[in-house]
């Protein structure tokens, strides 16, 4: 147990994103049909992954600070360590959309989109100090940190359109300042990210999933700004916010293509091994796939509800991948360095 502390992953909480948001697109896809159980079933392995993995990592935190600062300094892995608190965020949408009560939502969401501030600035002044990221090392992955600010308003209109007085302008306030940092960010990243993908070699191997990240902020920006624009109510400024959705839609439809074939390339070349990035598949395509089903009940596409199936097969499709993995990772090893390397490290 303490092996597994000491050299524990941020990435383990992609796990639970994925997870999270796997449960939150069945829900609104299957909600009283016989399919119901599936949503059910990964809402409650979701909240217990993130129980499990949240005491481990605050475990590392008091007893092994020095291993969790050289990760944070990390040009790649320490991205990741925005995951434990945007997985709160996402857990939050999720027990929303179910009817949780709000006090139990709120909870979560205030401990995810302070953490997710926190982490952001952490890992972002890491990595703007440190002359140690070249343009061939850097990936989608470092979208994380500052981009997950945009998974804030998802649950958090909800909590803000709820909210009476002065927390409800704390919440809006919150929420937008999260929203616009996060976009801010993305359209500064997806500039160098594309630089990376056309001057330099491509991603492949352990990093070959991150290539998928580039679909989570084109989902989740949207859906943010459906949830703010529906707390506000103003239905006027709704009918162009989902002009804009679309244009996100087709934009994550375009590049989910040419994501897949880059992927299968490196799987029929070998070198798509498996590692814990493998969850780097699922919430990114989760978040495109629950953008597809509220678009679908907002605009009444039918054609478009046909796209949410074909998205809701392809995320529980690679979400069995992800998790079967893991699961060998665990018992045949593979997953958790092993005692001679974290004595190394």
């Amino acid at each position: 147990m303490m092996h597994f502390v000491k050299t524990m992953a941020p990435g383990w909480f992609a796990s639970v994103m994925g997870t999270s948001v796997a449960s939150l697109a069945a829900h609104l896809l299957f909600a009283g049909t016989s399919w119901q159980w599936i949503a059910d079933a990964l809402h409650y392995l979701a909240a217990a992954m993130l129980l499990v993995l949240g005491l481990a990592a605050l475990l590392r935190i008091l007893l092994f600070p020095r291993a969790v600062f050289d990760t944070i300094s990390h040009p790649v892995e320490g991205s990741f360590y925005a995951t434990f608190p945007i997985s709160l965020l996402v857990m939050a949408g999720q027990w929303s959309m179910r009817g949780i009560d709000p006090a139990w939502v709120a909870v979560l969401w205030w401990a995810g989109a302070l953490g997710t501030f926190l982490t952001s600035y952490l890992v972002l002044f890491r990595l703007f100090t440190l002359d140690r990221l070249k343009l061939q090392i850097v990936t989608p992955a470092h979208f994380i940190p500052a981009v997950g600010l945009v998974v804030i308003p998802v649950a958090g209109a909800g909590l803000a359109a709820q909210a009476q007085g002065l927390m409800r302008e704390v919440y809006f306030g919150i929420n937008m300042l999260g929203m616009g940092a996060g976009f801010f960010m993305y359209i500064a990243l997806v500039a160098i990210t594309m630089a990376r993908h056309f001057l330099m070699p491509p991603i492949e191997g352990k990093m070959t999933p991150t290539l998928w990240v580039h679909l989570a902020p084109l989902g989740v920006i949207p859906l943010s700004l459906l949830s703010l624009l529906h707390a506000v109510g103003n239905e006027g400024a709704m009918s162009y916010g989902l002009l804009v959705a679309m244009g996100f839609m087709g934009t994550s439809l375009w590049w989910l293509v040419l994501a897949l074939a880059m992927t299968v390339r490196n799987a029929l070349q070998g070198k798509l091994p498996f590692a814990l990035s493998w969850w780097a598949f699922v919430f990114p395509v989760g978040a495109i796939t629950v953008l597809s089903i509220r678009l679908t009940a907002l605009a009444n596409f039918t054609l478009l509800g046909y796209v949410s199936y074909a998205l809701t097969a392809l995320l529980l499709a690679v979400w069995l991948a992800a998790a079967a993995g893991t699961v060998r990772g665990l018992i045949k090893g593979g997953v958790i360095p092993p005692k001679g390397a974290a004595a190394a490290h």
